[in-house]
């Protein structure tokens, strides 16, 4: 039995308040051919980008109205829209996932690093590469300290698409996508989103401080019976039971007889 009380209302309330599920951001990078530079790459939108790699886009998750998702956000600007009206995002009973996708945020014309896209993606813990280019596509292209792991994709000239992994050295082996692989376009959009929430999970599991939300909301729970729990005598707690049920039917009898 727990205490019924203000106390306790507001600490449930502040149960409710934290997430059952991991928040993710990712950044999801196009290369056309021929580009390799930073600020180049980073002006690619909705109009440059091919129309495989939308579909690609739409295999990983889909599309929310920035305005009006209720979801998690990823830090985007759902207010004034400055980061974009729209992104892609994916959800299940265990991860909410939001892509920053810079083919779907505003370009900058008179910014040459396009550093409103770069505040996102470069602060991003993993980058999903989709690169069209003839040359492989280099880890240190977005310039950044984070972006601990890499899943570069290469469509081929057969509809197949190749995958390749790259990793820091403090980050351990994840899948199910490893370097190399050669995967088809049914596969390739969920394969790649989950090799890439299990790239996010293993860098912050070596990353001190951090904690899974499950685990937080099971010790907020533990802690809340622990401080509002309370002893009571069996026969005192039937009796309570007993008087506020026949409490209740009185009152219901009473409406009822009102309302006739």
């Amino acid at each position: 039995m727990l205490e019924n009380g203000d106390k306790l209302k507001r600490s449930i309330a502040q149960l409710d308040k934290t997430t059952r599920r991991e928040l993710l951001k990712m950044g999801v990078i196009y290369v056309q051919q021929g580009q390799e530079l930073q600020g180049i790459i980073l002006r690619n939108d909705r109009s440059t980008r091919s129309q495989s790699f939308t579909e690609f886009i739409h295999a990983l998750g889909w599309t929310v109205d920035m305005k009006t998702h209720l979801g998690y956000k990823g830090g985007l600007d759902h207010m004034n829209l400055t980061t974009g009206e729209t992104s892609p995002y994916y959800a299940n009973h265990a991860v909410e996932l939001l892509f920053h996708d810079i083919t779907s945020m505003p370009t900058t014309p008179d910014d040459d690093q396009q550093i409103l896209k770069k505040r996102h993606v470069g602060n991003d813990i993993v980058h999903i590469v989709w690169t069209e280019h003839c040359r492989p596509y280099k880890p240190s292209t977005i310039v950044s300290q984070f972006n601990d792991a890499h899943i570069v994709v290469y469509p081929t000239s057969n509809g197949l698409f190749r995958v390749q992994i790259f990793r820091k050295a403090k980050v351990p082996l994840f899948g199910p996508l490893i370097d190399g692989m050669v995967v088809s376009k049914q596969l390739v959009g969920p394969l790649v989103r989950q090799t890439a929430i299990n790239a996010n999970r293993y860098v912050r599991l070596t990353t001190q401080g951090y904690e899974n939300p499950i685990i937080t909301r099971r010790r907020y729970t533990e802690e809340i019976a622990k401080k509002y729990t309370i002893e009571k005598d069996d026969e005192l707690l039937l009796s309570e039971v007993v008087q506020q049920t026949a409490d209740r039917n009185y009152l219901a009898m009473t409406q009822q007889s009102n309302s006739t």
